[in-house]
């Protein structure tokens, strides 16, 4: 009998029975997500004006590049945590985590150090673009900054929730966080003169709260856990880190490729600039977070099933997911590709709306947003690591190559939206999924044809009604459009309920509405 484990557990350690549950708490969170995204932007837009939004998302994009610290440590490690709850090794279970423990205590005093660089370097290298606005692009970084280091130390507890398969509860304390958050930022923003440095302090005050309360969590559900630094062990470590690294190498490239164009953004047209192009992609990117709290779940289950010995149950895990990830992202991209301009004009006004960057940024995400799957199975196989290299030079190859061509002066905001999407949909969108499929021994056709070409069939209708509905929207018959778009939805539900719902679900709803007509 595996060490540690004296009976066995009565339920799915797979995570599979919870995941329909872990994934309507998470996208239900995420709406309390995309509330504050939706309000802040025009709050500060109306209160402090474009430049201060501008700053607000360059002090975002600077922080960012303090995630290479991190070295992919903190819940990737979930991985670990479920296999080995699976196969019922509660002292290697142990070893992990306190060993990735001792491990984020370092990286989070890192962080502070570099940020501390940070600051005292930032007006030296963006004095001119910055200007007047120097000092308090400081203050944000550090605060944004030190709310990260506050993350990167509770990341073991994120880890171990998640490798519990507890998603509900990791991301019921991220809406939570995010709430709270909200409220202090407008509150220090219309009390107070502090600008973007009140917002920035209320954010770090939120988080420093919700993630204390993850331990909190940790003690009441991680039953096998014991809190220990003396059983965490340097060859432990070491395989956590070098497992983190290739977790960050596969998840880095396009976080570090959107905040380098964004910085280029600022120094080649200015903070105003950015400011409008990040808000299309703040709408793209609320679509890739529903995507993102989907396939996040698939590392630890793929883990826990492949300590079951079941490659075919991965295969049919990595399909099915795929096609569902289709499902989701071809109607809500093609709806930002149709109506974005709109959504733009009635969020930010129409100084926001450009409709060929948005039209770009919607249809250049789909394949690497739909296909997020692919990387997460890898990395729940633990075989995401020369991919992962391949993946990070390829896309800042492709990048230099681009900028032969665009040169980095004299930018215009649809061709950074090109410089974004081109390399991610090469490297994201057609390399991993075909390295993929080779690991797991599917074929590319196979695949090709139930994951892309079904969902891609389903949604035509929508395509055509939502192109009429525009079409009349323009014409402002706006009665029309929106009987077309509601036409559109309703056909479109029709046909997922149809062709997406497994039969049991749909033999279980007959039966309750039979039973509750009856």
């Amino acid at each position: 009998m595996a060490d540690g484990m004296s009976s066995k557990h009565n339920d799915d350690l797979t995570g599979q029975s919870r995941f329909a549950w872990n994934l309507l708490v998470s996208w239900t969170s995420q709406l309390v997500l995309i509330f504050s995204g939706f309000i802040m932007p025009r709050l500060v837009d109306d209160k402090l004006g474009q430049v201060a939004l501008g700053i607000w998302d360059f002090g975002w994009a600077f922080v960012s590049y303090l995630t290479l610290v991190g070295l992919g440590m903190g819940a990737c490690f979930n991985r670990y945590i479920a296999k080995h709850r699976a196969a019922g090794e509660i002292k290697l279970l142990n070893q992990v985590a306190n060993s990735v423990v001792l491990v984020q205590m370092v990286i989070a005093t890192a962080v502070l150090f570099f940020m501390a660089i940070f600051f005292f370097i930032l007006p030296i290298l963006f004095a001119d673009s910055l200007a007047e606005n120097t000092r308090d692009t400081q203050w944000v970084v550090l605060f944004l900054g030190a709310s990260l280091a506050v993350q990167m130390l509770s990341g073991s507890a994120r880890g171990l929730l998640t490798g519990y398969h507890r998603w509900d509860i990791h991301n019921a304390l991220h809406a939570g966080s995010s709430l709270l958050a909200l409220s202090l930022m407008v509150s220090l923003l219309f009390s107070t003169t502090l600008g973007v440095v009140g917002m920035a302090i209320g954010y770090f005050i939120a988080t420093s709260i919700f993630e204390s309360i993850r331990f909190i969590f940790v003690a009441k559900i991680c039953h096998e856990f014991k809190f220990d630094l003396r059983l965490a062990n340097w060859d432990t470590c070491k395989d956590m880190l070098k497992f983190g690294i290739k977790s960050m190498l596969s998840n880095l490239p396009p976080i570090l490729l959107l905040q380098t164009i964004n910085i280029m953004i600022v120094a080649s047209i200015g903070p105003a600039a950015l400011a409008i192009f990040a808000r299309p992609m703040a709408l793209t990117k609320q679509i890739k977070t529903f995507m993102t709290k989907f396939t996040l779940m698939l590392t630890p289950t793929t883990g826990s099933i492949q300590g079951q010995g079941d490659l075919g149950a991965i295969r049919t895990l990595f399909i099915t997911t795929t096609r569902l990830s289709f499902a989701f992202s071809l109607p809500t991209l093609g709806f930002l590709f149709i109506y974005g301009d709109v959504i733009l004009t009635f969020w930010m006004g129409p100084d926001y709306a450009l409709w060929p960057l948005m039209m770009i940024l919607a249809l250049g995400q789909l394949l690497p947003m739909a296909q997020d799957t692919s990387i997460r199975v890898l990395m729940g196989l633990n075989q995401h690591g020369r991919i992962s290299i391949f993946a990070f030079i390829s896309v800042f190859v492709i990048l230099a190559l681009l900028l032969l061509f665009t040169g980095i002066q004299d930018w215009q905001l649809t061709t950074a939206a090109l410089l974004l999407v081109i390399p991610l949909t090469l490297v994201y969108g057609i390399f991993i999924p075909l390295y993929t499929c080779s690991k797991l021994q599917l074929s590319w056709h196979r695949y090709f044809y139930e994951s892309v070409v079904k969902p891609t069939l389903y949604v035509l209708p929508l395509y055509a009604l939502l192109a009429s509905s525009r079409h009349a929207f323009m014409l402002d018959n706006y009665q029309l459009a929106l009987i077309e778009m509601l036409a559109a939805v309703a056909i479109t539900l029709v046909i997922y309920f149809i062709m997406l719902v497994p039969k049991p679900i749909k033999l279980r709803l007959q039966k309750k509405l039979l039973w509750s007509t009856s």
